[in-house]
């Protein structure tokens, strides 16, 4: 069996989940291991997919690792799969699990996401490892570890896998509402519109149907414009600076153009069951706040262009961030089920109060 690790780790070969791979592997030498540190080379894959293409086509069985960051996948390993998916492979005959290193906060829709995606590709998947990042220092660790790999090994020798969670989507095939007059209300209060949407979206017209129907001032921060040098490095230097090793000014962007705002909304296109990768990018950054969120206390709201009826794990992650970061939810609104009144009427007001 060949078995490609990719690891999603931005700490690359010195990843604490790596380490429970390369426990395992020297119990298993009758496999070949290959690993590529996706998380900490992603800029390169980026712009040449080819080598992992080849690696992806050579795997019998595609084990994911990383720390879980925010509910889910690192931004690095989110965009990853991506690319996955933008690549000409064929998946159908292989085999996908996964490990994962964290204080077992949330793990669990980090382990859903992986594979939703793994069923979207078509890969078979097998149940993940869910470790604490000392595991491996213990006997019981160790051993859980390797039970963990019998189970993998027994499944893909059997054809065993997880069947698919979901049925096929029905597509929808609505009318989208024109977007209404104008109100002219005294403003309230103000509030940032996050989002990576563009001009001729169907969220960007959700958005301005959102502005036109608030009784509070806007200001849109579009995440697309802003130069990100790279995903967190989970190096914890903001936990005793409350700066960004990166010194792309990320830290006074956050502080300027949101934590400045009486409350927030997010407004995304649902892309492989989740935010997309510039919301995870932007997720896992903001912990520059001295690990804190900059929206902490506020109330938030959301526009979404998709179905979330149809995202149980993301419905999932959106009340976490809400209920981590203590924020108050003042509401959900989608593209297929129109609720942009109900948004922004009583319940933001209630909330900034």
């Amino acid at each position: 069996m060949n078995i490609l690790v990719l690891n999603g780790s931005p700490a690359g070969q010195n990843s604490i989940t790596l380490q429970t791979v390369i426990y395992i592997q020297q119990f298993y030498d009758q496999y070949h291991f290959d690993v590529l540190d996706v998380g900490q080379r992603i800029k390169q894959y980026e712009k040449d997919f080819s080598e992992c293409k080849e690696k992806i086509k050579a795997a019998d069985l595609i084990l994911f690792t990383y720390p879980v960051y925010t509910f889910l996948i690192p931004a690095q390993l989110h965009r990853f799969i991506e690319l996955m998916k933008e690549a000409d492979i064929d998946y159908s005959k292989k085999y996908a699990s996964q490990i994962t290193t964290s204080k077992h906060f949330y793990d669990v829709t980090a382990h859903r996401y992986i594979q939703d995606n793994c069923d979207d590709m078509g890969l078979m998947y097998i149940k993940g490892l869910s470790a604490d990042m000392e595991d491996l220092l213990s006997k019981k660790g160790q051993h859980e570890a390797l039970a963990f790999f019998r189970y993998v090994q027994w499944s893909y020798q059997r054809g065993y896998h997880e069947p698919v969670l979901y049925a096929e989507k029905k597509e929808f095939n609505g009318i989208e509402p024109a977007i209404p007059e104008r109100e002219v209300l005294p403003k309230r209060g103000k509030i940032a519109i996050v989002t990576d949407t563009t001009e001729d979206s169907p969220l960007y017209r959700m958005i301005q149907r959102f502005q036109y129907k608030t009784s509070f001032e806007t200001v849109v921060v579009n995440l697309k414009e802003f130069p990100f040098s790279g995903g967190c490095l989970g190096c914890f230097h903001c936990a005793s600076t409350g700066k960004c090793i990166y010194k792309d000014g990320f830290d006074a962007y956050l502080r300027n153009n949101i934590q400045t705002t009486d409350a927030t909304v997010y407004a995304f296109s649902i892309k492989d069951h989740g935010m997309g990768y510039r919301f995870k990018l932007y997720d896992d950054r903001q912990f520059c706040n001295g690990h804190r969120t900059v929206t902490m206390g506020k109330p938030v709201g959301y526009l979404i262009d998709g179905n979330l009826d149809e995202e149980p794990n993301l419905r999932m992650v959106i009340e976490a961030r809400a209920d981590t970061g203590g924020n108050y939810l003042a509401g959900i609104a989608q593209t297929k089920v129109i609720r942009i009144r109900k948004l922004t009427g009583w319940q933001i007001r209630y909330s900034m109060r």
